[in-house]
């Protein structure tokens, strides 16, 4: 190439020089040299517990069995709410508290209650109603009644004799509907708790499955930061089996103090 050659490409490149090559010669240098220390960083970084990371993988699956069934549990659970018998109204009363609450006023007989337990109480009353006559007690007053007419009839005493029989009459109306009210329930109670007795036996059993493999993930050793985010998601899964409080029971587990200790460690920089 001429001297006139070199010179018109050497203008027409001017960006080209000694100075740029050099600063691209160190950009290389200092890319090659990141790349070496992100590799070594790299191999020196613990990676996580691989049996933590397996029994994490397997938890959807534990948790779906036991949603699965619960959901149909807790549907039938519903229903035999809602075939609960009212207790009619002429043998209640409304309630003017809770029944468990600590100096609550004295309220006269029982709580309306549900087949399968719990408090049963209707719109637009605030507390559950008071059921104040039984069939047994009518029975009785019935009873004392017909001693009193007979007493009245004895002594010719027409006037108690009539109100003695007219209240009879009465009470043997009211006997009927709490005694039809009395047996309804206590068919529905007896089926009821015929199902929970077969239906809670699955859910039981995957719950308990659930719980295990929970604190098995909380039990295993966690390596890094991904080890305690996999433990705190265990911890979530959990609080979505239910809101029964038997069911969110887990008795002698240490879940949240271990959870607590594996970030502690961590945030000092620690391993397990």
């Amino acid at each position: 190439m001429t001297n006139d050659a070199t010179r018109a490409t050497a203008e027409a490149l001017p960006g080209i020089n000694r100075r740029r090559m050099l600063l691209g010669l160190a950009a290389a240098s200092t890319a090659a040299a990141t790349a070496t220390i992100s590799i070594e960083a790299k191999a020196a970084t613990p990676t996580e517990n691989p049996k933590l990371i397996a029994l994490f993988e397997e938890l959807p699956a534990v948790a779906a069995a036991f949603h699965e069934v619960n959901d149909v549990y807790e549907a039938e659970y519903k229903a035999w709410d809602a075939k609960t018998p009212w207790a009619p109204d002429e043998l209640t009363l409304r309630g003017i508290a809770w029944p468990y609450e600590e100096n609550a006023p004295k309220q006269p007989g029982e709580p309306e209650m549900k087949a399968l337990g719990g408090y049963l109480w209707r719109v637009g009353d605030n507390y559950p109603r008071r059921i104040i006559l039984r069939a047994w007690e009518v029975d009785w007053q019935i009873t004392g009644l017909r001693r009193k007419k007979r007493a009245a009839k004895k002594a010719g005493n027409l006037a108690d004799f009539m109100d003695a029989e007219a209240e009879i009459k009465r009470l043997k109306k009211l006997y009927a509907t709490a005694n039809a009210y009395e047996r309804k329930f206590r068919d529905i109670k007896a089926q009821a708790h015929a199902w929970h007795e077969k239906a809670s036996r699955p859910k039981t059993a995957l719950r308990d499955a659930l719980e295990k493999h929970v604190s098995a993930i909380m039990d295993e050793p966690d390596f890094t930061m991904e080890g305690i985010i996999i433990k705190a998601q265990a911890l979530a899964e959990w609080d979505r089996v239910g809101t029964r409080w038997g069911d969110r029971l887990a008795i002698g587990r240490e879940w949240h103090s271990q959870l607590a200790a594996s970030i502690l460690r961590y945030a000092k920089g620690g391993a397990a």
